[in-house]
């Protein structure tokens, strides 16, 4: 049986290659450029900075076009606080894993070890969709 052969979108990135933390898949191919003495780019910076922008780029397009970068951006702190909560989800769900092959190993099985194997596959299925929903955010 053969597969069908994706299309591949021209206008999609294939992987983010950029700096700075934004949720944009398209390919941005339009440059504008713009001079900026010492002091003004220390200043943009600052500014960029002081808005909690990952980058200073993220933060002049979220000026210049402020209707278009509202869902597009995550400043450092909450992309921080994203791989924060992902990795200790990743911690809870290895330990769930772990209480659950002990509770397999045991011989003798009776309802309050059924219950407790019950219990931890539904809290190892929500921390399962939590992880997924934080990652689509990326």
């Amino acid at each position: 049986m053969a597969h069908p052969v994706k299309e591949k979108d021209p206008t999609l990135k294939r992987r983010a290659g950029q700096v700075g933390v934004e949720a944009n898949k398209k390919i941005r191919n339009k440059r504008f450029e713009i001079r900026f003495t010492p002091e003004e780019w220390v200043a943009l910076q600052q500014r960029a900075i002081d808005a909690g922008a990952s980058s200073t780029a993220i933060y002049a397009r979220s000026v210049l076009l402020p209707a278009h970068t509202q869902a597009d951006q995550e400043t450092k702190e909450e992309h921080k606080l994203r791989v924060q909560l992902l990795a200790s989800l990743g911690k809870i769900g290895s330990n769930i894993n772990q209480i659950a092959r002990s509770l397999n190993r045991m011989k003798m099985w009776n309802d309050t070890t059924k219950g407790m194997f019950q219990e931890l596959t539904k809290i190892q299925e929500g921390v399962s969709t939590i992880s997924q929903l934080f990652k689509e955010k990326k």
